[in-house]
């Protein structure tokens, strides 16, 4: 989702109302046009943080992730202060495997708005990708602490913790992952069963008794 703190019309009402439009575009799901709305303001300004922003996002959306990388590195020098373009730029790194440069944007996000949720995640998939399972289950704990019903960060919470050894707090993660309705529970099902660490579950059946809360006695 484009961020809704993002200034759009930020030099004059002709390139403020074309990525209006761009960003109603991103909104909509047309990632083209929203792509073809920028590149005009980027036409008569090639330094306009904002449509290199939306640019890079709509570039993202339809996996022309090396693109988008160049479009949003350009936004991050044009404005450095702007979490938004760094934010943006880790999630395309990261779409493109490039875990160590997301870090380094997820972490230059961070330095600008430290309790962002979103560059919380992001810097803490990085280090989930990179192997650093340390730090990856602290920066899920942080952003657990502002949405804690996220059952995908619970997971990959619980997936860090096992590889960390702490068996008994990663498989209790997968069971709150599971909490809620028949979706999450079967998320958090497949997700543990294909753990590898921890727990060898020679049935489906032996993961779903353990993801069950113990029911009181009679």
């Amino acid at each position: 989702m484009v961020d809704e703190h993002f200034d759009a019309g930020n030099v004059g009402s002709g390139p403020g109302d074309l990525l209006a439009q761009a960003m109603l575009a991103l909104d909509d799901g047309r990632a083209a046009d929203a792509a073809r709305l920028a590149a005009e303001v980027l036409e008569a300004d090639p330094r306009h943080a904002s449509a290199l922003y939306v640019l890079g996002y709509a570039l993202t959306l339809q996996g022309r992730y090396d693109e988008a990388v160049d479009m949003l590195g350009r936004g991050v020098e044009v404005a450095p202060s702007s979490p938004e373009i760094s934010l943006q730029l880790g999630y395309a790194q990261l779409s493109r495997r490039d875990c160590t440069s997301a870090r380094v944007a997820f972490a230059q996000a961070l330095d600008i708005s430290p309790q962002a949720p979103d560059a919380l995640f992001g810097l803490a998939k990085a280090h989930q990708e990179l192997g650093e399972n340390e730090p990856a289950a602290e920066g899920f704990r942080r952003y657990l602490a502002i949405r804690p019903n996220d059952a995908g960060a619970w997971l990959n919470l619980g997936h860090c913790l096992l590889e960390l050894g702490q068996l008994d707090a990663g498989f209790e993660c997968f069971r709150t992952a599971a909490r809620g309705d028949t979706a999450r529970y079967g998320t958090a099902l497949t997700s543990l069963s294909a753990a590898s660490r921890g727990r060898f579950w020679l049935r489906p059946s032996d993961a779903a008794r353990f993801l069950r809360p113990p029911q009181p006695a009679d």
